[in-house]
Parts: structure tokens; C-alpha cells; sequence
């Protein structure tokens, strides 16, 4: 089956994906304004009223500022682990089923989704898993370090739009008040450019064909650093490597 992944935000200020399969069309966090949200939609010629399932990784601003406004517009259901749905609960309108995903897989559409528990700075925070066909699927932003669980998955997947958030040398060296500067290096921060790839070199020739570098810091890395340190661990793989703008939508993907 063919298969799309777009990102339609990514990075410290907005946080969207859409993969989709046919009549499936499944959101990953909603941290775009609604009206910039269908905006986004609409570059990809996808409606609000056509969104079949809405995953939160969890409760940060970037990753849910326009879900109670696209709540208001859809009945869209909501995945999230247990912890996550408590914490949006009051975005969440009463006739908006919700579905925790704590342990276990659940089906939307082709889709076989899991949830895989990831350490930051949240209630429940998670990446997910899509298995469809030829194409596993996994989107993982928003960790201060890859558990093994979710390194058994990174390594059986087809695509990945994995964190890449900061540069630990501009980290150091920047403006960022030291406390801050310890929670993003921590193990519920941010995975850095060299973090992110030491997990991608361990995931060559398992089928790996698509990589986007996600939620790049604005301030503590350079799309170009990202790019070259990823690119150093997949060489050879025959890999397609993507990085993600802090300013605008995409990439738009087609997978086979």
C-alpha cells in the first residue's frame, strides 16, 4: 500500500505529522494554531473533516497548542498514553473518545499502532510505531535518550522522523541559562546531533529507507550540522536523509 508522511511542523515552537494511506489520515500532536493547522492540511490538499485519529506524544504547548480548537471542529478520536489524556483532559471535549495506549497496540485503518514509552520531561511521554504493510513507521521527538525498547523498533523501521534537536558543543556555548542548558543534555532533554546518530548507525541493513531529522533547536543547531552527522552514520545504507525546516511545512514523502 502507498503510503505519505508529511510533517506539517517541527521544532521548539510547533509540532505536527500526517501520515496517511488512502482514506486514513492519521495526525501525530497538534501544536499548529487551528488556522495555521489548515492551512498546513490544505498544502497537502487533506481537510480537518477527513483526519481519522489524532496521536499526542505528550503535553508540552508545542506539540497540543490547537487541539482543543481542532476538538471543537472534529470528533476525531485521541491516542495518547494514560498519563498524556489526564493531562489534556481539559482540552478534551466530553464526546471525543479517548484511548489510552499503555502497552498495547490498537488498529486505525492498516495501521497497527504502538505506543512506546520515551524518557522526557512530561506526564507520559511516547513515540510511535505504524505498521502497515511493507512500511513501519516510527516518529520519536522529545527524548533525553533512546530506551531499549524504542531502539528494537528504530531498528525495524522502514522510515523515521526522529529527533535531532541540538548541537551539545552550541548547547554549551550559547545563551541559555544553565539550568536550562542541564535539562535539555539530561535524560528527559533532547537527543542531541550525535545522539541521534549513534542510534541511526544501528539501524542499517534492517530495510531502513527514509530518515527526517526532526525538532531542530532554533538557537543550539544548524540544519547543516544535523544533516552531516546523520549523514556520516548512514553512509552506505542507501538511506534517503531529510532535515526539517523550523520555518516552514515539509518534507512531504511519498513511501512505496
Amino acid at each position: 500500500m502507498s503510503v505519505s508522511i508529511y510533517v506539517l511542523a517541527s521544532g521548539s515552537k510547533a509540532n505536527a505529522v500526517l501520515i496517511c494511506e488512502d482514506k486514513t489520515k492519521i495526525l501525530i500532536d497538534a501544536g499548529l494554531g487551528i488556522r495555521l493547522m489548515t492551512a498546513a492540511l490544505g498544502e497537502v490538499s487533506v481537510r480537518l473533516s477527513e483526519l481519522s485519529a489524532i496521536l499526542i506524544t505528550h503535553e508540552h504547548t508545542d506539540h497540543v497548542r490547537g487541539l482543543a480548537k481542532l476538538l471543537d471542529r472534529t470528533r476525531i478520536p485521541i491516542y495518547a498514553s494514560a498519563e498524556t489524556l489526564e493531562a489534556v483532559d481539559y482540552m478534551v471535549p466530553a464526546r471525543v473518545r479517548t484511548t489510552p495506549m499503555n502497552g498495547q497496540s490498537v488498529e486505525i485503518g492498516p495501521f497497527a499502532v504502538h505506543g512506546i514509552p520515551v524518557p522526557h520531561d512530561a506526564a507520559g511521554p511516547m513515540a510511535y510505531h505504524l505498521h502497515g504493510g511493507v512500511n513501519r513507521i516510527t516518529v520519536a521527538t522529545d527524548l533525553g535518550e533512546v530506551p531499549s525498547a524504542l531502539g528494537k523498533v528504530l531498528r525495524q523501521s522502514t522510515a523515521l522522523v526522529f529527533e535531532s534537536n541540538h548541537d551539545e558543543k552550541l548547547l554549551r556555548g550559547g545563551s541559555y541559562p544553565e539550568f536550562l542548558k542541564e535539562r535539555i543534555l539530561s535524560e528527559f532533554g533532547h537527543l542531541s546531533n550525535d545522539q541521534c546518530a549513534e542510534a541511526l548507525s544501528e539501524c542499517i541493513g534492517n530495510g531502513l529507507r527514509t530518515v527526517v531529522l526532526a525538532h531542530l533547536s532554533d538557537e543550539n543547531n544548524r540544519p547543516e550540522l544535523a544533516r552531516a552527522s546523520a549523514h556520516e552514520a548512514l553512509k552506505n545504507s542507501g538511506a534517503e536523509l531529510h532535515v526539517t525546516s523550523r520555518t516552514a511545512s515539509g518534507p512531504f514523502l511519498e513511501l512505496d
